[in-house]
């Protein structure tokens, strides 16, 4: 699973320029989770250190960071969530927790000397492409309230697609007396315990939060759209000996990844439409809530889902139904009509005392990059270019943008494996582009180098017609679609074929303004 392909070109690259005395390409990359701290690995590697790190908040880690709630932790394996050029061989668990996950990125930092390529409190304002000097121009808001901007040779927008909290324009917020947060901006000095708390929404935070808040408060009203298909959570611990082996044998711990990375590619059958897998998988869920959760008091439009498995999110967890089990939770699917000083009242009228209100409420995912205005050539807004929906070739690059890469982009999220890899195999791409682009520079011109139009129009429609035989098109809300209907997130087959996709660069796919025809292999 490594990118060796991309790496080595770039490398190449960079030693032939040096050698020659000719200039390489700077960057700037925008984002401080594990797909930028992942970049600037990778440009460290290919022999280059003319980068720099732009993260808004006060330290690395992105979601990682945000999300410290309670039981905040990853549902892929930890093993097959780490780089597999950066592995990290000593998890605690099979499902490791944001405070380890968020050790990882810290220790990637120093492991790979980031540090001095960093610049932490400091906002993204614009990306504009300079059409005169084929560089990017990155404004950005230091500390201290100050304006500058920056020039890139390329820009890489790692920004990802959870960092916006969604947060519900309900009547009456202003009004409620009581503490208010979403599930992303924990905030850690109120004590819960014996209070009633509002929970609004059940989506893969509230799974992880409502749990240990149960424990703690007086009584929990989780208020929900629609209720979600929630897997058994097959955690544990490792032992002495099964770190020690993971940490020390090496082949052991990378065959470890590749059974995982295997077990998780195999369901990506569950989310074919109308699969037999998919549809037999709902069968045997249902009958077990029914007989579970149902015949002992939470009603079936609580917990049994009316759409077909993965249509949304699948979750895992091994608290959610023994917490909505408890006798002070209730699971309200009454619509909330407004908020008052001490209560929630929905539509029917009922009206719910409330001394916490608690946002589980996920994130705006599909309009990518929602709050950085990123103009490309010809003064082109990549807002109006995507009005009809995201779409990016291989989720990496768009027409019209050159040097520019998008990490985690439109139609690279996963149901079923590990995102890491995808984050991965787009590194690779952005690689041999930046080594195309390093094999042309010449002092005070940089080679534009970029996706064609035709490609990034193929790739779309290929895109899209694949995605018509998922389960991600079926009648359900979920945070995949836009406001369209458009599944803009979601990558529409077996991860292997990404892989493929992303592994040599096509010729025909790519051109250079400016400099000479590419002659990728």
């Amino acid at each position: 699973m490594a990118l060796e392909i991309g790496r080595r070109r770039l490398n190449s690259a960079v030693a032939e320029a040096r050698q020659a005395g000719r200039p390489v390409p700077t960057t700037v990359i925008v984002g401080g989770g594990l797909s930028g701290i992942g970049a600037a690995i990778q440009l460290v590697r290919s022999g280059l250190r003319s980068f720099t790190v732009i993260e808004q908040s006060d330290g690395v880690g992105g979601t990682w960071r945000d999300n410290s709630y309670p039981s905040s932790g990853c549902d892929v394996p930890s093993h097959l969530y780490s780089f597999s050029f950066a592995t990290k061989s000593d998890w605690s668990r099979r499902f490791a927790e944001q405070p380890e996950i968020l050790g990882y990125a810290e220790d990637l930092v120093h492991r790979f000397d980031l540090g001095p390529h960093l610049r932490l409190r400091t906002s993204v304002t614009s990306v504009r492409y300079d059409d005169p000097t084929g560089v990017w121009l990155v404004t950005v808001e230091n500390p201290d309230g100050s304006q500058e901007t920056l020039t890139a040779d390329n820009v890489v927008l790692a920004c990802g697609q959870l960092n916006r909290p969604y947060t519900p324009d309900i009547e009456g917020r202003e009004d409620f007396s009581g503490p208010m947060w979403h599930s992303a901006r924990w905030n850690h000095d109120v004590d819960l315990t014996g209070r009633q708390v509002a929970v609004i929404g059940s989506g893969a935070s509230a799974i992880q939060f409502v749990p240990p808040v149960a424990r703690a408060a007086g009584g929990v009203v989780i208020y929900q759209h629609s209720p979600s298909y929630v897997a058994p959570k097959k955690d544990r611990v490792y032992g002495h000996l099964a770190r020690i082996l993971l940490e020390r044998v090496t082949p052991l711990e990378r065959l470890y990844r590749w059974w995982i990375y295997l077990s998780l590619e195999a369901r990506w059958q569950w989310f074919k439409r109308d699969s037999w897998t998919g549809n037999k998988l709902r069968q045997l869920f249902t009958k077990e809530i029914r007989v579970g959760v149902v015949d002992r008091g939470v009603p079936a439009e609580s917990v049994i889902p009316d759409y077909p498995l993965g249509c949304k999110r699948i979750l895992i967890s091994g608290e959610w139904y023994p917490t909505l089990l408890r006798p002070d939770v209730e699971v309200v699917n009454d619509p909330i009509e407004r908020f008052e000083a001490d209560a929630v009242v929905t539509r029917s009228g009922d009206r719910r005392p409330a001394d916490v209100i608690i946002f589980g409420t996920g994130f705006s995912t599909t309009d990518f990059l929602g709050a950085i205005p990123v103009t490309g050539r010809a003064g082109v807004r990549l807002s109006e270019v995507w009005k009809d929906g995201a779409h990016a070739y291989l989720g990496t690059c768009v027409a019209g943008f050159p040097n520019l890469f998008v990490l985690y982009g439109p139609n690279t999220n996963l149901g079923h494996n590990s995102i890491l890899f995808m984050v991965e195999r787009q590194l690779n791409l952005m690689l041999q582009l930046m080594a195309e682009q390093t094999r042309q520079m010449t002092p005070g011109r940089v080679p534009a180098v970029e996706v064609t139009a035709a490609a990034w129009e193929r790739d779309d429609r290929r895109t899209q017609r694949w995605m018509a035989d998922t389960t991600w098109v079926a009648n359900c809300h979920s945070w995949y679609k836009d406001a369209r209907g458009r599944v803009t997130n979601n990558w529409p087959s077996w991860t292997a074929r990404y892989w493929w996709e992303t592994l040599r660069m096509r010729r025909r796919d790519i051109v250079t303004v400016a400099g000479a025809p590419p002659h990728l292999p």
